[in-house]
């Protein structure tokens, strides 16, 4: 005779209120994500490059991003005024190459509200100085320092997340803005600015 197969009797384990507990918070959690998700609003940029698509994200997010914390607003301006000594260097070398600098000596010096008291073909031989040829002595950079408006405060000063290179112009940047702004100011300088735009804007790779 065959022997029968040996049954199993019993249901499956019951879970411990506990465990019920923890569950229906993990559901309760994952349809909240999930209602969270389904309120964000995603939209996909596309353009060619230099089109803008950066720009428009950014303004987005300073319209309806998080508030900037301190350390994010030290290292954007950082790199500000790293961008301002990086735009100088290029400047300075287009108008030399450009053969402008005689007709920047013919520039009138301008209202000296900083108290420079240079001509505009002073200003941009003591920015080729420090800036492009890397000719200037120690002692005329402790001479800036000396210069320097006291009472000044920098709310910037320096900032780990934007590097070395950024915060070295960055100190430069308050050495030398002064002198900037009255190279900026003149004719010539700007005419230089608007071709080194003119090359950047024909010389794009296009997308």
């Amino acid at each position: 005779s065959k022997e029968a197969a040996p049954s199993y009797s019993g249901g499956a384990k019951q879970e411990s209120p506990h465990e019920i507990a923890k569950s229906t918070n993990i559901d309760r959690d994952l349809v909240k994500a999930k209602q969270q998700e389904e309120l964000k609003v995603k939209m996909l940029l596309l353009g060619a490059g230099e089109s803008g698509k950066s720009t428009i994200f950014k303004q987005m997010r300073i319209l309806y991003g998080a508030p900037r914390t301190e350390e994010e607003l030290r290292m954007y301006g950082v790199v500000v005024r790293s961008n301002v000594i990086t735009a100088m260097r290029k400047l300075c070398t287009l108008l030399r190459d450009l053969n402008l600098e005689e007709q920047l000596a013919q520039e009138p010096k301008g209202d000296d509200d900083k108290g420079t008291n240079m001509t505009p073909r002073q200003a941009y031989d003591l920015l080729v100085k420090h800036l492009v040829d890397g000719t200037a002595t120690p002692e005329e950079i402790e001479q800036l320092e000396q210069e320097k408006p006291n009472g000044e405060k920098d709310w910037v000063g320096n900032s780990g997340r934007a590097g070395l290179g950024a915060n070295n112009d960055a100190k430069q940047f308050l050495l030398l803005w002064r002198y900037i702004k009255t190279l900026w100011e003149v004719r010539s300088f700007k005419f230089v600015s608007c071709a080194a735009q003119f090359s950047h804007t024909h010389n794009s790779p296009k997308q």
